[in-house]
Order: C-alpha cells, then sequence, then structure tokens
C-alpha cells in the first residue's frame, strides 16, 4: 500500500479555490501540510486552483498519480472511481458521505461504487471516511486544518470524529504520528488490509485502532498472525452494548458482532482492547514511549505518601505487575546516598520538600535492582516541590533508566508545566496514580504474551465426519434446524466422547424394563427435536431409585411436556445411567465473523446463576486451551481445591479437543452444547450427559 500510505502524487477530485468547501479544505490542508510531491487538483472547469493548474478530469493530468482524494457528492463518485481506472490511479480516499449509512437509495450507491471500482482495478477508503493524513510526509487529506508532529504511532479510525480526538490528544500531549488513516463504511480497503500494509512500516511502532465492527474476521484474524513484523495493537471497539451497536449500525452500517467474542480474538492475538478514550490513549503513550517491561516487579517514588499507597494499591489490583520488595542491597544503597527519605520500602517516599536532585539519586539505585522492572515516579504539587526541576531531571535521565518509566504529578494548573517538559521529553505522563500503574500493566501483559511459546493442538487421529454427514443430512432433509439428544450422542460417539449406558423408550413399562437393565440410579429426559431446554418444561427426572418411580416419571414428563409444548414433535423418553462427578459445561458456536468459540465452564444450573465461562478461539493452541481451562472457578474445584478430591482433567482436554475437531469438520454446526459434561474421578474419565445441536441456516 505504498502509493496509498506514502504517495507522491496525489489528485484532489473536486477540487476548490472556496475553502468552505470540502475540495477547497482538502487542497488547503495538502498544501498547508508542506507535501512535497505533485498535486493535481482536479475540477471541470480547469484553470488555476490555489496557485496549482487544475485539470478538468484525471484522464487529463498525463502523469502517474498515487492517489485519489474525493470531494464530489455521492452520486458522482462512482464515475470519477471509473475515470480513475482508466488514468491507472490505483488508490483512492474516498471522504463522500450518503452511502449505505445514510439510506437504501445510499446502500445501492455503494453497491455500484463497489462494483465499479472492482472493475475498474481501483482500491479505496471509505466512502464516508475523514480522510488519510501523514505528517512525515506532508499529507493531509483530512478535513482537520493541524497536524500532529511526526512519530511513531499508527492510528486507524472507523469514525472521523474519533479520529479528530485522536490527533487533537495527540497534538496536546506531543505524541507523534506516522500514519492516520479512516476507512468510514470500509466498502473495499479494511482494518486487515491496512494493518497487512503497515506490518512492514519501519516508522511505526505501535498500532491504535478505533472500530465499531471489523468486516471480516477470519481475514483480520489472518492478517495480525502473519505480521511480519511483531508490533503493539491497541483497539478501542465500541457497540459493546445493544444501544451501542444499534448506533454503530446507523452511523457507519456496521455489525459490531458478539462483544464476548470480540475479547477473545484481541486476546488471542495479543491485542489490548481499551475500554474508553483514556484507556486508548494510556496505552498508546507506553507503548509508543517505552521498550518491554521484562520483569513484573515496579519500583514507585512519590513525594506524597497519599500517592504512594493509591499506587502501592493500584499495582496490588493490575494484573500481571506488583510492587516489588528492594533487595538489602538497594535499601542499603538508599540509605548512604539519600538518608532523608521518609521510607525505605516500595514506595519511597523522598518527602514533599524532597530536591529534584534526590529523585535522581533515588531513579539511579531502584532501577538497578535486580526485581525491578518498571518504575512510577509520582508527584504531588506542595508548594514546597519543584516538580519542573524534577520533570527536566526525568528527561535528563531518560536514556539512563532502564526500565519502563511512567510519570503522574498529581494536580493541575500546578503541574501544567512540569507535564509539558515531560510530554516533550518522550516520558508518558498520567493524570491519576492508578493510570501511572495501569500503564505498566499494559505494557508487561503485552510484553509477557509476545514472548510465549504456542504448541499446535494435538486433536486427535480420528474423523466423525461421514457420521456426522448422515445424521445432519437426515435432520435436513425432515427440515428441522436442529439435531435431537440421540443424534447429537451420535455424532459425540463417531468423535469418540463418552456417553454414558442409555436406552430409548416409547411407554412407561419399558421405562421400567430399561431401568432394571440400565442399573439404578438413572436420569430421564424428553427426546424431542421441538425441546431443547428439558428443564424449562418439566422434561427431566434425575435419581430414580426402581421401576415404580421409573414409571412415574415415564408419566410426569410426557404429561408435563405435551402440556407446555402442545405442538412438540415426541419421540419418547431418553433413559441414562447417573454418573456422578463434577458438572461443567462445555459448548462451541460458529461466530458469523470469527468462526467456531469454544466455551467451557461451571456447568448444570450454575450456568445461568454464576455465568461463570471462558473461552477459545478455533483454531487454539495447547497453551490456549489451558489459559481456557484454568481461568475458570470449575478449574479450582477439579483441581482439588479445599480438600475436594481431583478430577479428571485431562480426560476433560481430551473431550474438549475431539469437540474442536467436530467445530473444524461440520460447518453446517452453528451451535453444539453439552450441559453437563460429568468429569469423574482422577483416571475414571468424563461423559457427555446432555446434547444439544443447531444447525447453521441455510
Amino acid at each position: 500500500m505504498k502509493e496509498l500510505l506514502s504517495p507522491s502524487s496525489v489528485a484532489i477530485i473536486g477540487a476548490s479555490n472556496d475553502e468552505t468547501k470540502l475540495g477547497g479544505m482538502l487542497t488547503k490542508n495538502m498544501i498547508n501540510a508542506g507535501f512535497k510531491g505533485k498535486l493535481y487538483p482536479i475540477n471541470p472547469k480547469g484553470g488555476e486552483i490555489m496557485g496549482l493548474k487544475a485539470y478538468p478530469s484525471i484522464t487529463d493530468v498525463g502523469e502517474p498519480v498515487d492517489l485519489a482524494v474525493m470531494a464530489v457528492k455521492a452520486n458522482l463518485v462512482a464515475g470519477e472511481v471509473a475515470k480513475l481506472g482508466q488514468a491507472g490511479v490505483k488508490y483512492a480516499t474516498i471522504l463522500t458521505a450518503g452511502f449505505k449509512e445514510d439510506s437504501p437509495e445510499g446502500a445501492e450507491l455503494e453497491k455500484e461504487l463497489v462494483k465499479v471500482a472492482k472493475e475498474s482495478g481501483v482500491k479505496f477508503l471509505g466512502p464516508n471516511c475523514f480522510g488519510l493524513m501523514s505528517p512525515g510526509k506532508g499529507v493531509n487529506a483530512t478535513f482537520a486544518h493541524l497536524l500532529p508532529e511526526s512519530g511513531n504511532i499508527t492510528i486507524f479510525s472507523q469514525s472521523g470524529a474519533v479520529g479528530s480526538s485522536i490527533i487533537d490528544w495527540a497534538i496536546a500531549n506531543k505524541m507523534g504520528i506516522d500514519n492516520f488513516v479512516t476507512f468510514g463504511n470500509k466498502a473495499d480497503i479494511d482494518e486487515a488490509d491496512l494493518l497487512a500494509g503497515v506490518s512492514n512500516d519501519p516508522g511505526t511502532k505501535v498500532i491504535g485502532m478505533y472500530c465499531e465492527g471489523i468486516t471480516d474476521g477470519e481475514k483480520f484474524v489472518k492478517a495480525v498472525e502473519e505480521m511480519p513484523v511483531k508490533k503493539p495493537i491497541v483497539v478501542f471497539k465500541s457497540g459493546r452494548t445493544q444501544a451501542g451497536s444499534a448506533a454503530a449500525s446507523s452511523h457507519t452500517g456496521s455489525l459490531a458482532g458478539s462483544d464476548a467474542v470480540n475479547n477473545v480474538i484481541f486476546n488471542k492475538l495479543n491485542i489490548h482492547r481499551a475500554m474508553d478514550l483514556d484507556e486508548m490513549f494510556d496505552a498508546l503513550a507506553v507503548f509508543s514511549t517505552c521498550s518491554p517491561m521484562k520483569k513484573d516487579g515496579i519500583a514507585i517514588i512519590t513525594n506524597a505518601g497519599g500517592l504512594g499507597v493509591m499506587s502501592a494499591d493500584a499495582a496490588f489490583d493490575a494484573p500481571h505487575i506488583n510492587a516489588v520488595k528492594f533487595s538489602d542491597e538497594t535499601i542499603a544503597e538508599i540509605k548512604r546516598r539519600v538518608p532523608t527519605v521518609a521510607g525505605l520500602t516500595n514506595p519511597i517516599d523522598v518527602r514533599g520538600d524532597a530536591k529534584a536532585e534526590y529523585f535522581k539519586e533515588v531513579i539511579d539505585i531502584v532501577t538497578r535492582d535486580p526485581n525491578v522492572g518498571g518504575l512510577v515516579i509520582m508527584g504531588s504539587p506542595l508548594d514546597t516541590a519543584d516538580l519542573e526541576s524534577v520533570a527536566r531531571i526525568i528527561v535528563e535521565m531518560r536514556d539512563d533508566i532502564p526500565v519502563p518509566t511512567t510519570v503522574c504529578f498529581a494536580g493541575g494548573y500546578k503541574c501544567d508545566r512540569a507535564n509539558d517538559i515531560l510530554k516533550a521529553g518522550k516520558i508518558p505522563t498520567y493524570p491519576t496514580p492508578d493510570r501511572a500503574v495501569r500503564a505498566l500493566s499494559i505494557l508487561r501483559r503485552y510484553t509477557i504474551r509476545k514472548d510465549e511459546h504456542q504448541d499446535p493442538l494435538k486433536v486427535p487421529a480420528i474423523s466423525g465426519r461421514a457420521v456426522a454427514e448422515k445424521v445432519i443430512g437426515k435432520a435436513k432433509s425432515e427440515g428441522r434446524g436442529s439435531l435431537t439428544e440421540a443424534e447429537g450422542k451420535e455424532i459425540f460417539s463417531a468423535y469418540g466422547i463418552p456417553t454414558p449406558g442409555e436406552a430409548l423408550v416409547r411407554c412407561a413399562e419399558d421405562a421400567a424394563s430399561a431401568c432394571d437393565r440400565i442399573g439404578y440410579p438413572v436420569v430421564m429426559k424428553i427426546v424431542s427435536p421441538d425441546i431443547q431446554h428439558k428443564t424449562d418444561v418439566g422434561g427431566v427426572v434425575v435419581g430414580v431409585k426402581d421401576s415404580a418411580e421409573a414409571v412415574a416419571a415415564y408419566n410426569k414428563i410426557m404429561d408435563s411436556c405435551t402440556k407446555a409444548a402442545p405442538k412438540a414433535r415426541i419421540d419418547g423418553v431418553s433413559i441414562q445411567q447417573m454418573v456422578s462427578g463434577q458438572e461443567v459445561i462445555l459448548s462451541m458456536i460458529r461466530d458469523p465473523q470469527f468462526g467456531p468459540v469454544i466455551s467451557f465452564g461451571l456447568g448444570g444450573i450454575y450456568v445461568e446463576i454464576l455465568r461463570e465461562i471462558s473461552q477459545a478461539h478455533v483454531p487454539m493452541t495447547e497453551q490456549q486451551l489451558d489459559e481456557m481451562i484454568k481461568s475458570t472457578k470449575a478449574y479450582k474445584l477439579m483441581s482439588g481445591a479445599r480438600g475436594l478430591p481431583e478430577a479428571d482433567i485431562e480426560a476433560m482436554k481430551d473431550v474438549i479437543k475431539r469437540m474442536v475437531l467436530i467445530a473444524l469438520e461440520n460447518p453446517e454446526i452453528h451451535e453444539l452444547e453439552i450441559n453437563p459434561v460429568i468429569v469423574g474421578l482422577k483416571g475414571k474419565g468424563c461423559w457427555a450427559v446432555d446434547a444439544l445441536c443447531t444447525l447453521v441456516k441455510e
């Protein structure tokens, strides 16, 4: 994407001398940005625009053009794109609104635009986007008049307004931008294309992205996984709620997708998900200015005890870091060189009247402690404190401080000049202690995950595809969108997932005989392709102990289900051997954007009450499987917490791997749930005692 992100020649389609018009604004912004390449204003009237020769059409230029910036009415855009193809222009950015985000008529215009662009060989950003800029290259093809300084942050934003906020933040905080790109409706170029485009850019150290929906989930995952140079990615993904999702749809026509699945994907790809703009800015600042954080321990230096306590609390709450205990050698060195400190434990309180030199001495000592991986410096604007001098000392020491460092001068007006010194010196500074600490936590997590080794998941060498295809085909031929429990278990059996002994009966007498044969106690469940949640309609009786109870249970189930679901097809009642152990839930859902996602957690009645599950995206690694299991309360119970007997975790892992195989081999399955899986004692195995399976709608 060199022509898009680093153009040597740019055409403004719809250029104008009137700076109140979009075409005039864009032309003026490109000139003011100091663009050193060739700039071609395009206007049907020709003549001269802002001192530059104007051309009636892009086809009249007669020289190569890398990028066209479109500022014409929506109904004219497709025609102009066709001309770009004739002129050999490969890339365009379309700022014009009035497409699918606006109306059904606009949606039709967008379809035509996509068709024409494809036929013409033109790749484009937008429509309905804010444009793009690259300060170091003198490119400003946006509505914004001011450019941030050149730097190492690349920003992708679906929203022009949010993008404008990010640019304003960058200017205010002296954070340098390498590339700034907005993609609006993403009718063509999307976030995955842009990630691939900047992955080799040596000027980009960190990538920040605001989006309301990810266009092609599998393409996005592939783009991140195949980045030749791994770089931190910070994503602020909005549309988390139903209201937010609806707003995203009306704003840019985006589908926000399942928020839980978005979290799973970001975690898998080591992308930091920011939950608001503050967190996005905080993460970009620390990634832009700091080296990787190699150890968990942080040192805290403060001139105010209260700020130190807040920071220590924040470090306790933040994952992946801790307020480290200093070595005896570090404490002795502080005593010797800075005898006036108020405390020798972490946080180090250098006192409210501490001179900047005291900060310098303590910084030098604690950052050389073998247990310290990061540093947080706190400052209160006391009348006895000279925070500006402290800021200058920190900037002077920047290249000599061996660990990532964040600063919080907690205040407002009295801290402004000191903070400006830090920002100019590329020291990440934060308004509150918890944000300064959180920034290091974000950095540490990324460093840990980046260095983790991942082994491909070792799935069993078995295929049950032939059986599954037959079972699924039968259901489809009958017009059903789901399988019965028995059909689901037939697929489980084909893939080697154990199930308890069971029988299907259609009368009370057969129920009693089957129970006698299987052995008591048993569980009895309704079998119907139209009843997915059996408990809700009285379709389950557990703990049946003799033949009399079996007859009564059969009659009760049939009576309850025919009343609760009178139109349901009833195939009979399933008699199952009762097995004992820890109840867990295991499920797979095929997300429309990202594909199969596996869920695991406490099963049985606890699913709806506690809603305590962990998820992983397929395909997964051995380490991701372990992380999914171990992050749940179910794992704590299964691993022998508080004297409980240890469960057969290895057998549970084997069942999960077989469900992964089912997901990979059977794209017709939309959702598959086992609730519960009964996990026996260590070495005894586990059993799928239920099966809920729905099919992908055709």
